[in-house]
């Protein structure tokens, strides 16, 4: 079957291949019959990221790889004041960002389940 370009179409050459009416849409029978061929008009759901995720989602930053390879270096160095104060940066950097996203991504799930989307 060739490839139909909707968006060239007249409003009445659509209606024609789909065997519906301008005015009144397709009818009872022929939604019924285009859900089972083609399944309903929804949306892809996308799961939330779970809490690990999240937390792991942290460590993605070059700031981050930065200041871990300065920790690192530290270490050697036997410099363990500065490492200290660097890996609880990174701490604490990666426990804010985390409750931060954690909390966004609650809400933003929240919002989805109360949005209706109509067409």
């Amino acid at each position: 079957m060739a490839e139909i370009f909707w968006h060239n179409l007249k409003v009445e050459e659509v209606a024609k291949i789909l065997r519906g009416d301008i005015k009144k849409g397709l009818s009872e029978k022929e939604v019924e019959k285009k859900q089972r061929e083609f399944g309903k008009n929804l949306l892809p759901e996308e799961k939330p990221l779970s809490g690990l995720r999240i937390f792991l989602e942290q460590f993605r930053s070059p700031l981050i790889y930065i200041l871990i390879i300065a920790g690192i270096i530290t270490l050697i160095l036997r410099d363990f004041k500065d490492a200290i104060i660097i890996f609880g940066a990174v701490f604490l950097n990666t426990v804010i960002g985390f409750f931060q996203e954690n909390k966004t991504s609650k809400i933003l799930h929240k919002l989805k389940k109360i949005v209706k989307i109509k067409a």
